[in-house]
This record gives structure tokens, sequence and C-alpha cells, in this order.
């Protein structure tokens, strides 16, 4: 039986942990042996009823130094013997890559959903180089943005994993937000969802809601560790009252199909999972043009793209939808989701990186 460690020991839960939860499905789907790395208390629940899954919890993630770490890792990797190591923060990137080499792993996958500078080039060296780690990016232009550091990248060792989606359920009964939020029956609901970060841009919904009319309101799905001070700072906003916060839901697949049109207004991305999931619904989708947004908006054949905090441009393209100016088949976008974004692409690319293709 193949056997994969997937790292992912984070006190968050958002984009980046959904996928790591994903592919731990489909892998033990497969028949493959996976064993996730968690932080203790945090999110091993979310694991507990996936097949040929289970949960090692650890009571530190450490510094890049720290010994304790790489040792307790070691004995882990040298217990399970597997055949892959992943990890999906790239904060892990130096002791994973580290202790798989010490444990004997010859495959290891970083994983990179979004654009990053690189800080430490030593350390890049050692990774990539010296111990031969795999980077996959979940989009092309977040690949062609590595290819630019040739001293530590290459065709041989960036490799493109495209986030995979199912195909939704568009049967799945919607939620009332009408009712829940005593919102009038004209109310136009636009759906935003991510974990709460200034990079998500959240911020911008009072500014941009203040150029829409009356009946224009934003329901937000998610958690994070900014949620306390990003909401203070909208409460502050007059527009405030048109926003409002589920906070963490299960039923994602009600959330989508009960809103109107989605707007990601993020200011860095890699491939945003709400996107594809917005689409795979049918719904009319509003994208900054973070890395990533142009390829699954089909370079806005798909969607509208917009500019990073240009909130004006926000405002028009949710007009140009309410107002039919912009329309989108809800067939056609979720006919272009299955085919270039579909989970049966991302299941058999991860295997055959996992599994099968030859090391650097």
């Amino acid at each position: 039986m193949k056997k994969a460690v997937l790292f992912c020991p984070s006190k968050v839960w958002g984009g980046i942990e959904k996928n790591v939860l994903l592919r731990a499905r489909f892998l033990g789907e497969s028949g493959v042996r996976v064993y996730v790395i968690l932080l203790q208390g945090f999110f091993a629940e979310r694991f507990e009823e996936l097949d040929n899954v289970s949960v090692i919890e650890v009571k530190s993630r450490g510094g890049d130094f720290n010994l304790a770490v790489v040792a307790n890792y070691v004995r882990i990797l040298r217990r399970l013997q597997p055949d892959v190591v992943f990890a999906a923060l790239k904060k892990d990137w130096w002791l994973v890559s580290l202790s798989s080499k010490l444990a004997g792993v010859k495959r290891v996958i970083l994983y990179l959903g979004i654009a990053r500078r690189v800080k430490s080039p030593v350390k890049f060296f050692a990774i990539f180089r010296l111990m031969k780690s795999i980077l996959m990016v979940n989009s092309g232009s977040l690949k062609q943005e590595m290819l630019k550091h040739p001293r530590f990248f290459d065709e041989n060792n960036v490799v493109r994993v495209y986030n995979g989606f199912s195909q939704s359920e568009t049967e799945v009964p919607g939620l009332d937000f009408r009712a829940m939020f005593d919102l009038p029956d004209d109310a136009v609901i636009v759906g935003c969802a991510g974990r709460f970060s200034p990079m998500k841009g959240f911020d911008l919904l009072p500014d941009v809601l203040s150029r829409l009319p009356a009946n224009v309101h934003v329901i937000h799905a998610g958690e994070g560790e900014f949620e306390q001070q990003i909401k203070a700072e909208i409460q502050a906003r007059p527009e405030s009252e048109r926003i409002h916060f589920l906070g963490y839901r299960k039923d994602m697949d009600r959330f989508f199909n009960s809103i109107d049109l989605f707007l990601l207004c993020s200011r860095n991305e890699g491939m945003a999972n709400v996107l594809n999931e917005a689409m795979s619904y049918g719904k009319p989708v509003i994208s900054t043009r973070v890395p990533g947004s142009e390829e699954l908006l089909g370079d806005g054949r798909y969607g509208i793209l917009v500019d990073i905090d240009d909130v004006d441009a926000m405002a028009e393209a949710v007009l140009a939808v309410v107002n039919r100016e912009r329309q989108f088949d809800p067939s056609e976008l979720r006919q272009w989701i299955e085919g270039e974004f579909g989970m049966h692409r991302m299941v058999a690319e991860t295997n055959r990186l996992f599994f099968e293709t030859p090391l650097p």
C-alpha cells in the first residue's frame, strides 16, 4: 500500500487547509494510506471520518532550527516510511525537507498557493537544489513567477497542479438570507468568503457598497485571526448595516446556492478556491487581478476582472451583473470548471506527481 504524509500544522482554517483535507480524502479513497500532521488541538475532527486517513498531532511546529521538532519529525517518518511527504505551508518547508532527508524519504513535495518573495537564498538553495524538494503551485502564473529565480527553480522542480472541484449539487436547498438578516425582498445578495486577513481585501467592502444602491447587501462566510480587527474597521462605517457575517460554515453548498453573485476582492492569491466553487454553482463572479484569477476566468470570458483595490471598478462590475449588462450562462460556467479545473484532473495530476513523476 502506498503511503503519504501530509504536514499541515496550522492554527487557522483557510484555503490551504481545505486543500489538504481534500487531498487527504481522495488519496485515502483511492487506497493510499494517509497520515496528516496537525497541531495538537487544531482541526483533527475535520479528518475523523475520512477513509484510510489518520491524524498525528504534534505539540509544536518549531522554528527553522528547532532540533526537538526535527527529531520528532524524523521519528515519525522513519516509523511510517512514506512514499511521499507533502508540506502545505511555506513556513514548514525547511524543517520538513530536512527531516525527510534525514529519515530517508526521497520524494518531498512543497506546496505554494500564493506568490512569496525569496527572502532566504541560502535556505532556498538548500531545499530545492541540495535536498531536491519539488515545488507544487496551483496556477500557471505562479509557476512563471517562481521560474524567475533560476538559481532555485526550473521546469523539473516546479509543477503546476490546479486546485480541483467536484461538480456541485445545484439542487441543495439554499439559505434564506432575507429572513436570516431581515433583508428586503428586493435585496441583491453579493457573496464573499474567506478567512479574515488583510490580503483578502474585506476592509474594502464598505467603500464598494457606498457606490451601490441601498438594496445591495454582502454576506460573508469565514473566520480568521484578524477577524476582530477587520470587523471593527467595517463596523465603524455606516455601510456595515449591509454587511452580514456568517462565520465558519460547513454547508458552503447552501451558501453558494443562496447568493446572486460572488465578489473576490483579494490583494493576493495563488488561485482562489472560492472562485472555483462559486463558478461551479453557476454564479457570476467578479475578481481582482490576483495570480490565477485570469486563468480561472478565461481572461474575462467567464467573469469580470478588476484591478486590485479598485473599489470603483468593483462597484461598476456588481452593477453590470445586477443590471444584466454582463450575463454569464450558468451551464457554461459549470462546464468550464468541470473541464479545466475538475476534480478528476487534480486527482490524476496529484497522483502522478506524488507517486510516478521521475525525481529531479
